[in-house]
């Protein structure tokens, strides 16, 4: 049974709990900035060892750590653990920006630990059902792409959504989704267009991206202002595939050809939604892997990159850079 620690307290990591647990592993401990956060979420999860630091988790032997702190945070929690050798499976972004993600790249190669962004998104159904019916040749060849991300967010100032200390933005937090999405499918962009709109506190809180890889025009957009149809279309010469909503972890998934449904896929599925990923994790140490096939460090860094030319187009900059 694989032994894990969460480093974070907030919402993911209590999601991350159940998927563990749900994909058989067992999650022995828990760190915190603070005694009494870490002593209650341990409590209320039936987690063993808690600590008041994040650190402490690095000496404790287990066999991997998810990372749930706020994106400026995950360079700092992740190198103690990857220095030690432990796996990391690291909420996304990876990081604030390229330059990070690259430092916990090199860190994990450096000392043979395997290391992973948590895009959940890939290792859901609805991904591998969409890759495969692309492989087939079901829509013919791949032109467009269109994703949009968006939903009506609390922005209090100091939030996490909000605050540019907080590594805060749509782009980072829910833009990362249609940007992989295009990415796994046909690359890095061979150019782009960005506009946002940016909020009191200097972060963006929409932003726009149409991209050109080779002949496929991509159309991607995220929102903490809108109610968006969170839905994403690829398509192609001889039709198109809807993701319906949540695109990122769709249940279903329909053919359309010349404005009639031709097909359709059910790709629901019980539980957690983020076991997938965990089961990843557990195939890869278990194969003695160090990084993700599926979700390799590559793809991870270059999508990382996209998103610090964004950030340079719509003139978001964080503390520190």
């Amino acid at each position: 049974m694989t032994k894990w620690g969460i480093l974070g307290t907030g919402k993911m990591a209590a999601a991350l709990v159940d998927a563990i647990r749900e994909a058989g592993g067992e999650v022995a401990a828990v760190g915190s900035r603070a005694e009494g956060t870490a002593a209650a979420f341990a409590d209320h999860h039936r987690i063993p060892l808690r600590f008041g630091t994040y650190q402490a988790l690095a000496g404790l032997g287990l066999d991997a750590v998810y990372v749930a702190t706020t994106n400026d945070r995950h360079l700092s929690a992740a190198l103690p653990v990857l220095r030690e050798g432990v796996a990391v499976l690291c909420e996304k972004p990876l990081a604030l920006d390229a330059a990070q993600a690259a430092a916990m790249a090199d860190a994990a190669r450096s000392s043979g630990a395997f290391l992973m962004e948590a895009m959940w998104m890939v290792f859901q159904p609805a991904f591998e059902t969409l890759e495969r019916l692309i492989a087939e040749g079901t829509i013919g060849t791949v032109h467009h792409i269109r994703a949009d991300f968006g939903f009506p967010a609390d922005l209090d100032p100091a939030g996490r959504l909000a605050d540019p200390a907080l590594g805060g933005g749509a782009l980072l937090d829910i833009g990362i989704y249609p940007l992989t999405l295009a990415h796994a499918l046909v690359g890095p962009p061979d150019r782009f267009e960005a506009v946002a709109v940016i909020g009191p506190t200097g972060v963006d809180l929409q932003v726009g991206v149409a991209s050109v890889h080779g002949d496929v025009l991509a159309d991607l957009s995220a929102s903490f202002l809108a109610d968006a149809s969170l839905e994403a279309v690829v398509s192609g010469s001889g039709g198109r595939l809807r993701l319906h909503a949540e695109f990122h972890h769709s249940p279903r998934i329909t053919l359309h050809r010349r404005g009639e449904q031709a097909g359709a896929w059910d790709t629901s599925y019980p539980g957690s939604g983020y076991r997938f990923e965990v089961d990843e994790v557990h195939r890869c140490l278990a194969a003695g892997r160090l990084e993700s096939q599926r979700r390799p460090l590559a793809d991870t860094l270059e999508v990382m990159q996209w998103m610090d030319a964004i950030r340079e187009r719509i003139g978001v900059v964080y503390p520190g850079e």
